[in-house]
């Protein structure tokens, strides 16, 4: 409500918004009508607008609201029904209530949301409403069938005689300077603010009304007549405030000073009249009267808006007058065929036709006068500033207040006679004139010559042009465009880029020819035409006529209405011809223009005359307009969003919204009050975390969004007028849509930690299987390596030690002294070595495959052996109870165990190896000690026992520590989490532990 505060007061300060020009007359303004087919029955009362910019209609039939767009039935406000459809008097007040006054049933406001009605518990008598305002104080007083009444506080008071006031009150108005003003039924009374007395006024008679000139000076309408308000009556001038412009009245003052009336027909008088008199009587005085068919009903009431616009309440419905951009010259309805040009004092001069009856007129700086002529055809500007004028037979050249007639040429058929000239041209030295039926001649100033004889075809030229450097250019059905410069012609056509159809006008713009046609527009550059583009090319389409103003701007009149193509733009475009023309101003119907260009060959349908006016005609007449004093409206249209729509349901918009669970599909429905040209308001919107930016919904009133999810949303919609104001605040709406259980966060939750769940049994399932193929692969190698070692020990080693006691039989039976005998016992030495190695790996081979459940028991044979083939003793020593290992486990911790003991026996020379085994809880510990010389620094080349034994510990994540004793030797310690290390049990389901009492862990 603040916002729209702030809009009200700045469209009531400033001067922002246009107002009705008091040179033009009621006919030249732009009138729109709405009747009960378009929503508004007749028999307006009254008529308001509101801080929102709404306007209120109060008829017998109804309350109604309007937009610019849309009539709204109110039968409700703020969910309670209104007490009666007759509605005799509507009021909005500048703190945004809405009085509304019945013709029978009393009185309601609408204030913050909230409708309420008064009775006699209020003290109130309810009765017929007439009037309602607000004095000072801001108390509110009613004219009521009842008597006056005042609201201070809660309740209502009766005025009467102890006020002052005698007889019943009738009508109620107060003036800008606070005062306020009460008629009965046969006299006239006022209350000076502060002061709690009414006072005569000395006046009688019926139906006062008290009305506030924009100079501040005060006039009393009553006895039908309006005059100003006696001097003994009069207060200082005061500034016309919300009072004297927010609701209507039988006469009112717009802000231009013109005097309206709706009393007898629609009348106006201008504020050069009035300022001549102090008295006017309406139904007799001089003044304008618009004629009966202008409006839609007998006039009732009447009311400026905030834009400036003129509204009259009829029986028949609301009738809206404004001004428009392209204004009618003023020629009677019906003519056609229209022909403009200047004469050599600058007098505009049009001619046009009614069913095949021509006329003529001339402007005498105010309005069109009729001429006598009847038979005029086509008028021209020569090109020393004479009027041409072709008549019947004949083509006049006036100038000075001479007039030299040319007669057709001879050869001209009598069709031509009536069919007139189509075209003229003045080149400076001659005058070339088409005739329809007929063919293109020139004028000399003593005979007519055919174009033939000038290079040209026979073929009649649509248009006709002079540029700057004396060329003739000559524009024709084909799309085809012919140069004549000092007896020399060049034709231009579709190989030469043109092709604009059938060429309407050709002009030279600033040294720029351009070719206009019923397809476009070209322009000449570099020999070839290159085509001229706007954003949207139909408004291109059909030009019959183009200007150049002096200040750079390009005018084109074509089949959507008159073009203004920008200066800047213009220079942009020559620069670069290949680029689009995006911004341009478009004057169509809605500004004025009448009808559409029409597409004729003759002269051209747009002219500039001195006073800087553009006049132009179209199928509708002729009419111009004036680029210096162009009516602007520079009040931002107030935004709001009037209903949400949801899951089928309609919601209020007042307030955020909470939308249930599941909605996906949001309507947003907005409007903005504009009245001038409410076709020409444009939209934008957005939803935050949807949209990135603006949408651009040009004059759509509804934003539709599909597919939402739950969250929080906050709307937001702006518009702009018609010359492109925007509101900077607009409207936004928060809304909040429930997520289901499904899109909740504890579903949301659930499924994140049952996706977790499943990952985490995905991963366990993939590991057991792996696992299983780990221990399966290592299973086969422990057989395979078995199955070989018992082949090896079955037939190569039984064979070598087969052949040592061969040859230890026949070293036996050789002498003692045979010199051969040493080197035969050294050779039974080294294959006795090579068998111990052999043996050492046929039990390296038999020993990988360990039992998971007697680790020790699969190590401390090999210590035994070992220890009696070096003469080292071998000690063994467990702590904790013995637990099963994995098989993986016990595979390389069996590895580990017998290379860390055959280093030991073999590389120590060590009295002592202990090997020792914990089985503790938080890991499990194999240590292989030693009292020998210690461990080298670094592994000998080719021996791979160490990195073996560390490879080994990381596939199994193990740490495997080698280093020196605390005294001497050196310990090689394996330890394995017991989280890797042991097998854990089969465990029974948790219900049958529970049963059983078996702790859980234990099999």
């Amino acid at each position: 409500m603040f916002r729209s505060a702030i809009v009200l007061l700045l469209a009531l300060l400033s001067g922002s918004a246009h107002a009705l020009d008091p040179t033009l007359s009621i006919a030249q303004l732009h009138h729109d009508a709405w009747t009960s087919k378009d929503g508004m029955p007749g028999d307006v009362w009254e008529m308001t607008q509101d801080r929102d910019g709404f306007m209120w209609f109060a008829t017998p039939s109804g309350l109604y609201r309007f937009d610019g767009v849309r009539f709204e039935h109110i039968r409700s406000l703020g969910g309670v029904p209104l007490l009666s459809n007759v509605i005799a008097t509507v009021r909005a007040f500048p703190d945004g209530s809405l009085w509304i006054g019945y013709r029978f049933n009393g009185l309601s406001v609408f204030r913050d949301g909230r409708l309420r009605h008064y009775a006699e518990a209020d003290g109130y008598e309810p009765g017929g409403v007439y009037s309602v305002v607000a004095d000072e104080r801001g108390r509110t007083w009613a004219a009521t069938s009842k008597g006056l009444f005042m609201l201070d506080g809660s309740r209502w008071r009766k005025i009467g005689a102890d006020w002052g006031l005698d007889g019943t009150s009738e009508g109620l108005r107060r003036d800008p300077s606070g005062r306020l003003w009460v008629n009965t039924e046969n006299a006239l009374f006022y209350r000076d603010p502060g002061v709690d007395r009414f006072v005569p006024t000395g006046l009688t008679g019926q139906h006062f009304n008290i009305m506030s000139a924009p100079d501040g000076h005060l006039w009393l309408w009553y006895l039908d007549k309006i005059t100003r308000l006696p001097e003994r009556l009069a207060t200082p001038p005061h500034p016309r405030d919300w009072w004297t412009t927010s609701y209507s009245f039988d006469a009112i003052f717009d802000r231009d000073g013109n005097l309206w009336h709706a009393g007898v027909g629609l009348y106006r008088l201008g504020p050069a009249a009035l300022a001549r008199t102090d008295v006017v009587h309406p139904r007799t005085d001089p003044g304008e009267r618009a004629p009966a068919s202008l409006t839609s009903g007998d006039a009732m009431t009447m009311f400026e808006d905030r834009e400036g616009n003129v509204w009259l309440g009829t029986r028949r419905g609301v009738d809206r007058f404004r001004r428009d951009r392209v204004v009618p010259a003023g020629l009677p309805p019906g003519y056609a065929n229209v022909s403009l040009a200047l004469d050599d004092a600058g007098r505009l001069w049009a001619s046009a036709e009614f069913i095949r009856q021509p006329r003529l007129w001339m402007h005498d700086g105010i309005r069109l006068v009729e001429r006598p002529e009847r038979d005029v055809q086509v008028l021209a500007t020569a090109a020393d500033g004479a009027l041409l004028v072709a008549r019947r037979g004949v083509i006049e050249r006036r100038k000075g207040g001479t007039t030299i007639r040319i007669p057709f040429p001879d050869s001209v058929p009598q069709a031509a006679m009536d069919g007139g000239v189509r075209t003229m041209l003045d080149d400076g030295t001659g005058l070339w004139a088409g005739f329809a039926y007929d063919r293109l001649y020139r004028w000399d100033g003593s005979r007519w010559a055919p174009a033939r004889a000038f290079g040209l075809s026979d073929e009649l030229p649509v248009s006709m042009a002079r540029d700057a450097h004396g060329t003739l250019w000559f524009g024709y059905r084909d799309s085809t465009v012919v140069a004549l410069r000092d007896g020399k012609t060049r034709r231009y056509g579709m190989a030469d880029g043109l092709d604009v159809g059938v060429v309407g006008r050709v002009m030279d713009a600033g040294g720029v020819l351009l070719a206009a046609g019923d397809k476009g527009l070209s322009m000449l550059a570099g020999g070839r035409f290159v085509p001229v583009r706007l954003a949207d090319p139909q408004a291109l389409a059909g030009i019959t006529g183009m200007l150049l103003r002096a200040d750079g701007d390009l005018w084109l009149n074509g089949s959507r209405g008159l073009v203004r193509i920008p200066a800047a733009q213009w220079r942009a475009f020559l620069g670069a011809p290949a680029r689009t023309i995006a911004t341009y101003d478009l004057f169509d119907a809605i500004d004025g223009y009448p009808g559409i260009a029409q597409f004729r060959s003759g002269q051209s349908s747009l002219l500039e005359t001195p006073d800087g006016r553009l006049w132009l005609y179209g199928t509708d007449g002729a009419a111009w307009i004036d680029p210096a004093r162009l009516p602007r409206n520079r009040l931002a249209p107030p935004v709001h969003i009037t209903s949400v729509s949801a899951g089928g349901r309609t919601l209020d918009a007042a307030g955020g919204l909470i939308l249930p669970a599941g909605t996906r599909d949001l309507q947003i429905a907005y409007t903005a009050p504009s009245f001038t040209m409410p076709e020409r308001v444009r939209f934008r919107y957005k939803l935050e975390d949807v949209d990135d930016d603006w949408r651009d919904a040009g004059p759509r009133r509804t934003a539709y969004y599909t597919r939402l999810g739950p969250g929080r949303y906050r709307f937001a919609v702006s518009a702009a007028n018609e010359d492109g104001v925007w509101n900077p605040t607009g409207a936004a709406l928060d809304v909040t849509i429930a997520p289901t259980f499904v899109q909740g966060a504890p579903f949301k939750a659930l499924c994140a930690a049952l996706f977790a769940l499943g990952a985490w049994l995905l991963y366990r399932l993939r590991l057991r299987r792996v696992t299983l193929q780990l221990r399966r692969l290592l299973q086969e190698r422990a057989s395979e390596r078995e199955r070989i070692a018992r082949t090896l020990h079955d037939t190569l080693m039984q064979s070598v030690q087969a052949l040592l006691m061969l040859f230890e039989h026949a070293r036996d039976r050789l002498p003692q002294d045979c010199p051969d005998r040493p080197l035969i016992d050294r050779t039974l030495e080294q294959a006795r070595d090579a068998l111990r190695e052999g043996r050492d790996e046929l039990t390296a081979l038999r020993g990988a495959a360990a039992p998971a459940e007697d680790l020790v028991g699969a190590v401390v044979p090999l210590g035994h052996i070992l220890g009696e083939q070096f003469g080292v003793r071998f000690d063994v020593r467990v702590e904790g109870q013995r637990r099963t290992l994995c098989r993986d486990v016990a595979q390389e911790t069996c590895f580990i165990a017998r290379e860390a003991l055959q280093n030991a026996f073999r590389h120590a020379h060590a009295n002592e190896v202990v090997l020792e085994v914990a089985y503790g809880e938080q890991a499990f510990e194999l240590r292989v000690r030693d009292d020998g010389r210690g461990i080298r620094a670094a592994a000998r080349p080719g021996h791979w026992g160490l990195a073996g034994m560390r490879e080994r510990a990381a596939a199994i994540g193990a740490r495997l520590d080698i280093g020196p004793g605390a005294e001497r030797g050196t310990v090689v310690a394996l330890t394995v989490p017991a989280g890797q290390a042991y097998e854990r049990p089969a465990r029974r389901p948790w219900w049958r532990r529970l049963a059983g009492g078996v702790p859980a862990g234990q099999p």
